[in-house]
């Protein structure tokens, strides 16, 4: 897969400035999913899909699942139990399987073009009563490229979710105007378009301001103060429940 930002690794460190405001609200999601869903029954089985290096496995297990991935390539520990993907029609020996009791899709809607068949594969994976978590992004920069086709609304979730025989279990925005702007300006850099000494003047003082507004937003001083309201917001956190 050609892309201009690796896979995330893991979920309890911050890969980079663009992630300082992101990666917290999605560990903060996972583990908020895992305590409403509660503690599984012996033998839980957990279907990490779009899994990746499968950063989410240890986790999962601890909590209490027989853990088991899939991905539309093998990677690079060949940790992947099932290679395919979740817009297709699955293989036969998955399917014939006895359905799971977790889902899992952590930032992966978004790379998936056929949300009407992968809705529907997750159906069919799910056991009746189940759970499946997803996270989706909103606002953010555009990842592993050229597969990045959606920035969903938490009403495109609801819709699909609906139409494929789930209930919403829970559902939340994930990141205030504070999270936003702040993604927004570590996901920029301030360059000189000429190289000439007029367009280095230019550029420093404006370089200065971009670093100090950096430094201000991840420092979160006056989060508790001032509310920046806004119609965006950083990513989308739903639990759903198989009907």
């Amino acid at each position: 897969m050609n892309s201009n930002q690796t896979r995330r690794q893991d979920y309890s460190s911050i890969g980079g400035e663009q992630e300082f405001f992101a990666t917290p609200l999605l560990r903060k999601s996972i583990e908020d999913s895992l305590a409403r869903i509660g503690k599984p029954l012996q033998g839980a089985r957990v279907l990490d899909i779009g899994a990746g290096e499968c950063p989410l496995c240890g986790r999962l297990e601890d909590a209490g699942y027989q853990y088991e991935s899939l991905d539309i390539e093998q990677n690079h520990r060949r940790t992947i139990d099932h290679v395919a993907r979740i817009d297709r029609s699955l293989p036969e020996s998955l399917l014939a399987q006895e359905g799971y009791d977790l889902l899992v899709l952590t930032e992966v809607l978004e790379h998936v073009p056929d949300w009407a068949k992968a809705f529907e594969n997750l159906a069919s994976l799910l056991k009746v009563g189940g759970h499946c978590i997803i996270t989706t992004p909103f606002f953010y920069m555009l990842h592993e490229e050229p597969y990045d086709f959606w920035r969903p609304t938490d009403h495109a979730l609801r819709h699909f979710a609906a139409s494929h025989g789930f209930e919403v279990f829970h559902s939340q925005r994930n990141g205030d105007g504070w999270d936003v702007l702040g993604t927004l300006l570590c996901s920029t850099s301030v360059c000189r378009r000429k190289k000439s000494f007029m367009a280095y003047l230019a550029t420093l003082p404006v370089w200065f301001v971009h670093k100090l507004l950096k430094m201000f937003f991840k420092s979160r001083a006056l989060h508790g103060l001032i509310d920046f309201q806004m119609r965006y917001y950083l990513g989308n956190y739903f639990v759903l429940r198989k009907i």
